[in-house]
């Protein structure tokens, strides 16, 4: 699958230019990750499992939806493009919070900036995109922590990031 440019940013965040996501993580330059947790009246989240083929953590429980800062647009704009994308929902973005961070997975750096975003939903009608999820799945805070602790291998990084900092 070919994507559009994503933005590259300096250490402070700021725009510098434009490069392929593979260059990105080959080159570890700082980008912009959007992310968003679908939450239900329940207090449950919507996780997504990540498809076999995508590059970082695949066949993983991650958000219920996230992506790159294409090049034009804001977090927030990503946030709503990858939420509708990935799942087929709509909603109010609510930002959660901002943070740095540095990894790697398997040869790729993932240097982000990252802005989450909550979307609260009662009974969504879900379109789930076939080339990056293969399901999705409410879980209880707690349910999603358990599955951290029991199968670290099985969570995407960013996922539990997210639940350390907003769902401790």
């Amino acid at each position: 699958m070919t994507y559009p440019p994503i933005v590259i940013v300096d250490q402070d965040d700021q725009p510098t230019g434009e490069a392929s996501m593979d260059e990105a993580h080959q080159k570890g330059l700082y980008h912009r990750i959007a992310r968003v947790m679908v939450e239900d009246e329940k207090g449950r989240l919507l996780l997504q499992k990540r498809s076999a083929t995508v590059s970082t953590f695949p066949n993983c429980w991650d958000h219920s939806a996230a992506g790159h800062v294409d090049v034009g647009e804001t977090y927030e704009q990503a946030a709503a493009r990858e939420l509708q994308e990935e799942i087929g929902l709509t909603g109010d973005l609510q930002e959660m919070g901002y943070w740095k961070t540095n990894e790697k997975f398997g040869d790729r750096i993932l240097n982000r900036f990252n802005k989450a975003y909550r979307v609260k939903v009662d009974d969504p009608d879900l379109a789930l995109q076939a080339s990056e999820v293969t399901e999705v799945k409410w879980f209880t805070p707690q349910e999603i922590k358990q599955l951290i602790a029991d199968y670290p291998n099985q969570v995407a990084a960013g996922l539990v990031d997210v639940m350390e900092r907003f769902y401790a």
